[in-house]
């Protein structure tokens, strides 16, 4: 047994304690789940849709206090972590009204043939979240796979225990029957011996690279169907435009979401050389300006790191390109009288000899890298060992639609900060995963789509 601690990021208090649980505890678990999949495989469309519905009400009649909860586990400003529920509760809709419509019984006749698809869930499906965004990304996978008549079983990152056990407690507010969602309060070690059962079907994670590479590695081990959304190292390509102080502040914002700990924000921003230092300065000032603080306060634009570990990783890679000759325009440094903040950074002249240039960083970190015109734009932001989300703006709608078709990533996004929307498939390319979440596919990730033949 060890224990999990909730610290708040901005005071460094202690939130609240958890003991994990043990093989034995966690085997329970997985069997009762399966006892519950075996029911709740059957229950209609019409049953599903009710629960969800009022799984949503359970959510939005206290979503302040929810959200207040995720923002002091984490460290998210409290209008995004509000925004963010509204948005949960839309999610929750959309899987509920579409479902059928996606997953239900069709009837088929070709080359003579006739008979009918059959979508079946397969059973308890293993998640593993990240603690980035502690509801949406869980609910983002759980939602569509339970709707689909899986039951869920998730690992919640280490230190968002509050928001993890509280997702559980959702469910069961809502009327869910018990086990069909199941907090599992375990260690990363834990995660081959829940793989490994012979009840658990299936994989999701949202996590890291790192991560990744070892729950799809246990996955391919043991057969199971896997979708992995993972980090990003995303371009932002700008295109020909007239205003460059409002370019370079839409850039920023784009980095600085949820203070830059967010796998599809943007992080490599490729500028042709026309633009590029008036870019570089304004992007600089803009920068310099955002106020760090209290992410429970309404003014605060860049909220602490979610752990201190992290505040050290960042300064290390930004340390590291600075010595590889990446030019310093503002930031570069900790703040440690202010809790884990780290200062909103540009750096500018990145190239591919530089390990940022590959690298994701995941804090309030901008690399601006010099291209010699659009065709090098492409060339730049293809350049890359990942592929979740590009975003491109300009002033020409259509020359920015030409770059997104070239574009290699799962996702672009023109003129807009890439998102996630419940009815658009979410997932990348390369070293950022497989899969999909969202959308039909998000539905179908983890079902069989069974071939009856009369």
């Amino acid at each position: 047994m060890s224990i999990l601690t909730s610290i708040n990021p901005y005071s460094g208090e202690v939130n609240a304690t958890f003991e994990t649980l043990s093989d034995e505890e966690v085997i329970t678990k997985i069997e009762t789940a399966q006892s519950a999949f075996l029911n709740w495989k059957n229950t209609s469309f019409a049953k599903r849709k009710d629960l969800f519905y009022k799984l949503a009400e359970v959510i939005e009649a206290d979503i302040e206090n929810y959200a207040k909860m995720q923002t002091i586990e984490m460290g998210m400003l409290i209008w995004p972590s509000i925004k963010g529920l509204q948005g949960t509760g839309k999610l929750i809709r959309w899987f509920a009204d579409n479902a059928e419509k996606y997953i239900g019984t069709e009837e088929y006749e070709l080359n003579g043939m006739q008979g009918k698809y059959i979508y079946d869930p397969l059973g308890v499906i293993y998640g593993v979240g990240p603690w980035n965004f502690p509801f949406n990304q869980i609910l983002r996978a759980a939602v569509p796979n339970i709707m689909a008549g899986n039951t869920q079983v998730y690992k919640h990152a280490s230190n968002v225990p509050m928001c993890a056990k509280q997702i559980e407690d959702w469910f069961l507010a809502a009327g869910f029957p018990e086990w069909v969602y199941t907090n599992l309060f375990i260690k990363a070690s834990q995660s081959e011996l829940i793989i490994s059962h012979k009840y658990v079907r299936g994989v999701n994670l949202t996590g890291s690279e790192g991560a990744g590479s070892a729950i799809g590695a246990l996955a391919g081990k043991y057969l199971k169907p896997s979708v992995l959304e993972l980090g990003g190292n995303d371009a932002f390509v700008l295109a020909d435009h007239r205003d460059t102080v409002e370019m370079a502040a839409q850039a920023t914002i784009c980095r600085i979401a949820n203070g830059g700990q967010k796998c599809n924000s943007s992080k490599r921003f490729i500028i042709m050389e026309n633009h590029y230092d008036s870019f570089v300065e304004e992007m600089g000032k803009y920068m310099s300006s955002l106020k760090l603080g209290d992410p429970l306060e309404s003014e605060t634009q860049i909220p602490p790191l979610a752990r201190l570990d992290l505040v050290d990783e960042v300064d290390a890679q930004v340390q590291k390109a600075i010595s590889q000759w990446a030019r310093l325009i503002c930031g570069g440094h900790k703040l440690w009288d202010r809790g884990q903040f780290y200062a909103g950074t540009v750096l500018a002249d990145v190239t591919s000899e530089m390990d940022g240039y590959n690298e994701e960083i995941f804090g309030p970190v901008a690399s601006i890298i010099k291209s010699k015109n659009i065709e090098d734009s492409i060339r730049i932001a293809n350049d890359s060992d990942f592929g979740l989300s590009a975003c491109v703006y300009g002033d020409d709608e259509n020359q920015c639609r030409e770059i997104a078709e070239k574009l290699q990533w799962g996702m672009v996004f023109i003129n807009a900060p890439a998102g996630s929307q419940p009815h658009l498939p979410f997932g990348g390319v390369k070293k950022s995963g497989y899969g999909k979440e969202n959308g039909p596919e998000g539905l179908r990730a983890f079902m069989n789509k069974k071939v009856v033949v009369y």
